[in-house]
C-alpha cells in the first residue's frame, strides 16, 4: 500500500547496514508466533527482490509506543527464514522463486499489521524502503502478501490477496477487502493507522 524510504549508512558497511535495517524496524529479532489455541489463517509471503526483505508483525495495542515488531519471515541473499522453512501446502504457485517465498500461519479473527522492509545493496546507494498493510484474516483463510520494490529501493508497496482454491490445485486471487495500508518505516507509524 504506502511506502517509506530513507538513506542508510556508507557503502563500506553493507552487511551492518542490512542488519541495521532489519533491527531498526524490529529493535530485536523475536519471532512471531500464533498465540496458543487461537484460530489461524495461512499466508504466503513473497517479494520481487533478491535482496534482504523482512516481514514483521506490529502490534498497536500499546500505542502511542507499540511493542517491538515480531519477525514473521525473511528472505534474501544473506537472510534465510527464521528457523526451518515450512510449507503449508497453499494452493496455486507463487509467481516468485522459492528463495523469495515463505508460507506462515497468522492469528485469525483480528486485524494483523504486517510491516515489510527491504534494503538496496551495492553498487546502488544504500536505501531502505518499507510498506505496511493490515487486514483481518478469517479463520482457515488463505492469503498472499505481495511486496513489490524497485531496484533502488526508492518505491515499494505491499498488497494482501485472498486465495480461493480452484480445481487442479490452482488458486484464484482477489483483493482482500479488509486491507488497509500504513507507513511502516518506524514501528510508531502503526499508531497513525488506527
Amino acid at each position: 500500500m504506502r511506502h517509506d524510504r530513507s538513506s542508510a549508512v556508507p557503502s563500506c558497511l553493507t552487511c551492518l547496514a542490512t542488519l541495521a535495517a532489519t533491527v531498526a524496524l524490529c529493535g530485536c529479532v523475536a519471532q512471531y508466533r500464533v498465540p496458543s489455541g487461537a484460530p489461524t489463517a495461512s499466508v504466503r509471503l513473497l517479494t520481487n527482490t533478491e535482496e534482504i526483505t523482512s516481514f514483521a508483525v506490529v502490534d498497536p495495542a500499546r500505542c502511542p509506543v507499540p511493542a517491538r515488531p515480531l519477525i514473521l519471515a525473511g528472505t534474501g541473499k544473506q537472510l534465510s527464514a527464521m528457523g526451518r522453512d515450512r510449507e503449508l501446502g497453499l494452493p496455486g504457485r507463487s509467481p516468485e522463486p522459492p528463495a523469495r517465498t515463505r508460507e506462515r500461519l497468522v492469528e485469525a479473527g483480528r486485524r494483523i499489521y504486517v510491516a515489510v522492509t527491504s534494503v538496496a545493496e551495492p553498487p546502488l546507494p544504500e536505501q531502505r524502503c518499507a510498506a505496511g498493510v493490515s487486514f483481518v484474516p478469517a479463520p482457515g483463510g488463505l492469503y498472499e502478501i505481495r511486496y513489490q520494490r524497485d531496484e533502488a529501493a526508492s518505491q515499494c508497496s505491499a498488497q494482501v490477496l485472498r486465495m480461493q482454491p480452484v480445481e487442479g490445485g490452482g488458486a484464484r486471487l482477489t483483493a482482500e477487502p479488509t486491507q488497509k495500508g500504513f507507513r511502516a518505516l518506524r514501528k510508531e507509524y502503526v499508531c497513525q493507522a488506527l
